[in-house]
């Protein structure tokens, strides 16, 4: 997956409209700009694990060349040396760019048991690297970002006692922390882990998750080999469940599970779907309800019983002509959303206590032309977004307790191909992959009736071709 990144121009220019995209009309509050984490700390100032985590993935991604005589600005174009002590210097947001011997003098050597995101392991004479976190329980494997080279390096599932750490003995290496850090408090509307996947520019799923307790993300991974065009997802649990169609038209699934932390292969989806256009996925309870466009543009449902493990069998659910599917749960009912051939927006349910489906019936305020959509619930309220004829993010909510419905509004005037969105406590996380490929992320707290701009995902991933999201925690 190329790693091309969105021009300052075109980021700003995201940032500008949005900004003057209006109010939610459901909650009658003003769009707010929450702030970033990594604009929160000050030069020589006290800082977040967060941040120096988010600092350090603003360096990662891109093509910096390692220099000791050279330098390179951070998000606030404030200059750092391109080595490894001058990307921990960027990252913990020093005023100076010490070297390797000069770090300890910002820090407190610490026993390396009590390593924690933002510290540091320093070879003193040699080397040093960024932790990021312990990879399990026993802390035996960690993570780490490092500059040694070119460029910028992540590196995941490393043995602490392993000989060397970036080809310098481990045995050098005295673990420090920086003494304005401080540990991050945790989100009382927000807390939870979101689970991004686009299929990158060469048809592969690649993986990104947001802590949204400890406002970091982790890195882009690349998850496979295959050649896809249409992702989905849901979660049972601690468990996400992945929904793909590949190039061949098959129809595939796999899951991640995050308490062991292990991932299972691709596999076909029983019944033998081929041909499909599109595809949304729901859970109530441990039952997954998957839903595709098949070939002839009618909704098919086929539904997993991740108790029983078994599945049932493909259903024809109407003779529609559809090009978009979403979808999300309040309670024991599906609400299912689609863009039909005309452009305008439908919406039916899945009642699973009674076993009974309504029809489909347009989502009221008459939108047409729209390009995508994604759908995710608070409470009894689903949020519904769809790209407009324009390319801009639309919002509709539906109050499934009063049987009402918000008005369609314009949220901003970016330019997006695809939506994704998943929600933590009583905050929506939105996702978008822009027309350059870019993938960015905005967040509705509905607590405080707040929104937050555009921002670009963490590592620059670029020529992204669709987009899912689903939380645990």
């Amino acid at each position: 997956m190329s790693a091309v990144r969105t021009s300052k121009a075109l980021r700003t220019a995201l940032a500008a409209a949005i900004a003057l995209s209006g109010a939610i009309a459901t909650t009658a509050v003003t769009v707010a700009t929450a702030t970033t984490a990594q604009a929160a700390s000050s030069v020589d100032g006290q800082i977040t694990r967060g941040e120096v985590i988010q600092r350090a993935q603003y360096w990662y991604g891109k093509t910096i060349a390692y220099n000791q005589g050279a330098t390179y600005p951070d998000s606030s174009g404030r200059a750092y040396r391109t080595d490894c002590s001058g990307y921990v210097s960027m990252a913990w947001h020093l005023g100076a760019s010490p070297s390797t011997q000069g770090l300890p003098g910002y820090a407190t050597e610490i026993p390396r048991s009590q390593l924690k995101a933002g510290d540091i392991l320093n070879s003193f004479y040699d080397h040093v690297i960024l932790f990021e976190k312990w990879d399990d329980a026993a802390h035996t494997t960690f993570s780490y970002y490092s500059f040694g080279s070119t460029p910028v390096k992540h590196r995941t599932g490393i043995s602490i006692n392993a000989a060397t750490f970036d080809s310098h003995p481990n045995g050098d290496y005295k673990a420090y922390r920086y003494n304005k850090i401080v540990d991050d408090t945790p989100s009382t509307t927000a807390a939870g882990t979101a689970h991004v996947e686009i299929i990158g520019s060469d048809g592969a799923m690649y993986n990104n998750d947001a802590n949204y307790t400890t406002g970091t993300w982790s890195v882009w991974s690349q998850m496979d080999s295959a050649s896809l065009t249409y992702l989905a997802s849901a979660s049972t649990g601690n468990t996400s469940h992945y929904y793909a169609v590949a190039a061949d038209g098959g129809l595939y699934t796999r899951d991640a599970d995050y308490a062991a932390g292990t991932w299972s292969d691709w596999a076909p989806v029983p019944g033998g779907a081929s041909g499909a256009k599109g595809l949304t996925a729901t859970a109530t309870g441990n039952t997954v309800h998957l839903e595709i466009i098949g070939s002839d543009g009618a909704m098919y449902n086929n539904d997993a019983n991740y108790t029983t493990g078994t599945w049932g069998s493909w259903t024809k659910m109407d003779s529609a002509n559809l090009t978009h599917l979403a979808s999300a749960t309040t309670g024991n009912t599906s609400h299912y959303y689609a863009v039909a051939t005309d452009g305008h927006v439908y919406t039916r349910d899945a009642n699973y206590t009674t076993g009974t489906w309504s029809n489909w019936a347009e989502v009221p305020g008459g939108a047409g032309g729209a390009k995508g959509l994604t759908a995710t619930a608070t409470g009894n309220t689903v949020h519904l977004e769809i790209i407009g004829s324009d390319g801009a993010m639309y919002n509709n909510d539906a109050n499934y307790t009063t049987g009402t419905w918000s008005t369609w509004t314009k949220l901003d005037s970016a330019n997006l191909k695809s939506l994704a969105s998943t929600t933590t406590g009583s905050t929506a996380h939105y996702y978008a992959v822009a027309n350059d490929g870019a993938v960015y992320t905005r967040d509705a707290d509905y607590t405080t009736g707040t929104w937050t701009d555009w921002v670009e995902v963490p590592g620059g991933a670029g020529g992204a071709k669709g987009i899912t999201a689903t939380a645990t925690g």
